[in-house]
């Protein structure tokens, strides 16, 4: 389907604390998979799949159950309190074709150079509006300043934006820009 992880589950009848012992003791972490009006299935995951998931950091996966795959996002992972083994999984499935906007907070990084000239930074934005697939909204857009001197600025146009994404706001709209406060009305 894509390039995301494929995670195999399989549909768990018997359900209850005892049953989940036997699944985990077996290498499987018992889930919930449930989303797009559909009611919810109780199924058992690979642990090792699990673990590979969580080593990737990837938080949309394809799930696949009963030769169906759908794409999925990780909902909810629940640890073991006293070790680092995962005790259940939640996944909401999404519709791979959907589509919303959305306004990501930007996150300036870096020391610009034209501060140690005197100058001083001005962010204009502290969020932009982006349209990308509704399941893989980031937390955030890194704005790198480093290079900054006085009388630079970064536009909207200029963020580096995650795959899938489209700029909203105007392309021309100044994010941040190093002036010199000496100058400045």
């Amino acid at each position: 389907m894509s390039e995301d992880l494929l995670v195999k589950a399989e549909r768990r009848s018997k359900l209850g604390t005892v049953d989940s012992k036997r699944l985990r003791a077996s290498g499987r972490v018992p889930g919930n998979i449930y989303g797009l009006g559909r009611p919810g299935e109780s199924v058992s995951i690979c642990g090792e799949t699990i673990e590979k998931l969580v080593a990737t950091r990837s938080s949309v996966v394809d799930v696949e159950l009963d030769g169906k795959v759908d794409k999925a996002v990780v909902q909810e992972l629940q640890w073991d309190v006293f070790s680092t083994s995962i005790q259940h999984i939640d996944l909401r499935l999404v519709d791979p074709a959907g589509r919303t906007t959305a306004h990501v907070a930007l996150e300036l990084r870096g020391d610009p150079v034209g501060l140690k000239d005197g100058g001083a930074i001005r962010q204009h934005l502290k969020k932009v509006a982006i349209d990308c697939p509704d399941y893989r909204v980031p937390k955030s857009i890194v704005v790198r300043i480093g290079g900054l001197k006085i009388g630079d600025a970064v536009k909207a146009s200029d963020l580096l934006l995650p795959e899938h994404a489209h700029l909203v706001t105007a392309a021309d709209d100044v994010v941040v820009e190093l002036y010199d406060p000496r100058k400045a009305v």
